[in-house]
């Protein structure tokens, strides 16, 4: 029960160190998709945390630091739900973690109510609880459970990334973006990676449960960690075409503050979701800046920075999306594609064309009469 490392464990502890200054480093960027590097910020630190912990019992230096023992194993619940919000976040309009998100975390929460108790306890009491468990040789039943119900719950994540990948695969072929090919291949590797990490977890839980394998699982995870700091540096995320025109200078005298913008990000698409602002053909930012109790310029600034998008390309994607839904849906069959248009908030049908080839690479005549002849069929 003698404190040692081996090459195995510097290793791991390097990729865990190497995970704090990623973590930092994406804590203090501020450009791009912030929400989606705070989720990334959040999965690298996760990573780092379990990496340390199974370091510690390996190398017997939880003898050592009895405190510190089982602290890592509710964070192991949060490596699923951060990867796929970081992959949708990225991939989607959607920008913002909304309070349903919140029960992703429910299976963190439960594995860190249960081990409250064992937490309190005196140095001693954990000490005890140490020995038996190096001297019976036992793992005991807790670990089959959170072991199982962890690999459990990472298949499920896997799975539910596979459909936002293929969305996402598929918008970026018919766009061609250099930005989106960049992101694409970045949610390809972190889908592949939990992939091949999940099967060694797998083939260890079946096969091989020994001190001996138990640092290499934590080693890939460690690699992983490395990787994504090179993907930051060497295919950082671009700014998308056309949106270049928004240059720091424009709001260097602002006072809107970043988590400020963030809520007012937040107000903004809640509310676009739920009243549906954007079908006023008149809308301006002003008119919406009065509806939010935002200032104007705040507004603006927001939507510019957090989006990447000027206010006519934002009202625009919402037109387009609530267009595509009621051109498919029956009930509005008897519409007019102008009658349609002038619905959603545009206000002549050769803007409306425009906008929705822009955006769906078809026209709306095209984009329902294709639909007609698919369900024909």
């Amino acid at each position: 029960m003698n404190p040692s490392l081996n090459l195995l464990a510097i290793l791991n502890l390097l990729g865990a160190a190497q995970g704090l200054l990623l973590t930092l480093a994406l804590l203090r960027v501020k450009s791009g998709n912030t929400t989606a590097n705070r989720l990334l910020a959040a999965l690298t630190l996760t990573i780092s945390i379990v990496v340390g912990g199974a370091v510690l019992v390996t190398t017997n230096y939880v003898f050592v630091f009895p405190h510190l023992s089982q602290l890592h194993q509710p964070f192991a619940f949060l490596g699923g739900p951060l990867l796929f919000l970081y992959i949708r976040t990225l991939t989607s309009s959607e920008k913002t973690i909304t309070k349903k998100d919140l029960f992703h975390f429910i299976p963190f929460a439960f594995c860190l109510l249960y081990l409250l108790p064992y937490y309190f306890q005196g140095s001693a009491a954990k000490l005890a609880s140490l020995y038996s468990a190096f001297n019976e040789q036992s793992l005991g039943r807790w670990y089959y459970i959170r072991s199982s119900f962890f690999v459990f719950q990472a298949f499920v994540y896997l799975v539910a990334i596979i459909p936002i990948l293929v969305k996402y695969a598929r918008k970026v072929s018919s766009n061609d973006s250099p930005n989106e090919s960049t992101i694409l291949f970045k949610v390809r590797f972190f889908a592949i990676a939990s992939l091949i990490l999940w099967t060694g977890a797998i083939l260890r839980l079946i096969l091989d449960r020994s001190a001996k394998t138990n640092l290499l699982v934590p080693l890939g995870a460690s690699v992983l960690v490395y990787a994504m700091g090179y993907l930051e540096m060497a295919k950082p995320e671009r700014v998308p075409a056309g949106k270049e025109a928004l240059p720091a200078k424009k709001y260097e005298k602002s006072s809107l503050t970043a988590e400020r913008s963030q809520r007012h990000l937040t107000k903004l698409l809640q509310f676009m979701e739920a009243e549906k602002p954007y079908i006023d053909g008149n809308l301006t930012v002003q008119k919406l800046a009065e509806k939010l109790s935002i200032p104007a310029p705040h507004l603006s600034q927001t939507i510019n920075e957090q989006l990447g998008q000027t206010f006519s390309d934002f009202l625009n994607s919402y037109r387009v999306e609530e267009a595509k839904r009621r051109l498919l849906n029956p009930a509005f069959k008897h519409l007019s594609v102008l009658g349609i248009a002038e619905d959603v908030g545009f206000n002549t049908k050769s803007s409306f064309n425009a906008v929705f080839k822009k955006h769906t690479n078809t026209t709306p005549s095209e984009f329902r009469n294709g639909l007609s002849r698919s369900s024909n069929r």
